[in-house]
């Protein structure tokens, strides 16, 4: 009984070993867990991968304009709220005398303003919608950069890094907040 447990055993551990790659069989490329300047990787979809220069260069280039577009989207959803934002009218409300705050020294102390909008904001407008899905474009380009750079290699990070700071270039010069609320991956 012994030896019928010793081998069905070894025969789990091989199968496990094959599908996590560490046997002698055709999945070998195991993740490397440091920075390397490998010409081989596979990068985020099994059919995305490449042996050569090449292919390794061509992948950069992708990458390089995957972060640049990633910065431009954000800048974009940036640009269509403030537009959305700046569609609203404001008009001054003249208060009554019960409704004013006067301090000690007979100055109106809070006024009131009335916001007047062309067209009311919903959750089922068109606009929620197209930010809502810029949004989910975002988060995927997101986590796909994120994940590139968790290949350690280092010419894939140096990609995602140039991308993005040519991203920025390009379209943050005209952000028109300090704080970025449409930020997810930095």
């Amino acid at each position: 009984m012994d030896m019928m447990h010793e081998k069905m055993e070894t025969t789990v551990h091989a199968q496990n070993d094959h599908e996590h790659g560490t046997s002698g069989g055709p999945m070998t490329h195991a993740m490397s867990m440091a920075f390397h300047f490998g010409t081989s990787e596979t990068v985020l979809f099994s059919s995305w991968n490449f042996t050569t220069a090449g292919g390794l260069i061509g992948s950069m280039v992708g990458i390089f304009f995957m972060a640049a577009l990633y910065e431009g989207l954000k800048y974009y959803r940036e640009y269509l709220f403030w537009r959305t934002y700046n569609a609203l009218q404001y008009r001054a409300v003249t208060l009554t005398a019960q409704k004013r705050v006067v301090s000690d020294d007979n100055q109106v102390v809070h006024m009131v303003g009335e916001v007047i909008h062309k067209q009311p904001p919903s959750m089922m407008s068109p606009m929620h919608f197209l930010q809502t899905f810029l949004h989910i474009i975002q988060v995927v380009l997101s986590y796909f950069l994120m994940l590139i750079f968790m290949t350690y290699n280092v010419w894939l990070c140096i990609a995602v890094v140039a991308g993005a700071a040519v991203g920025y270039f390009l379209f943050g010069w005209k952000k028109s907040v300090i704080v970025d609320v449409t930020e997810h991956c930095h």
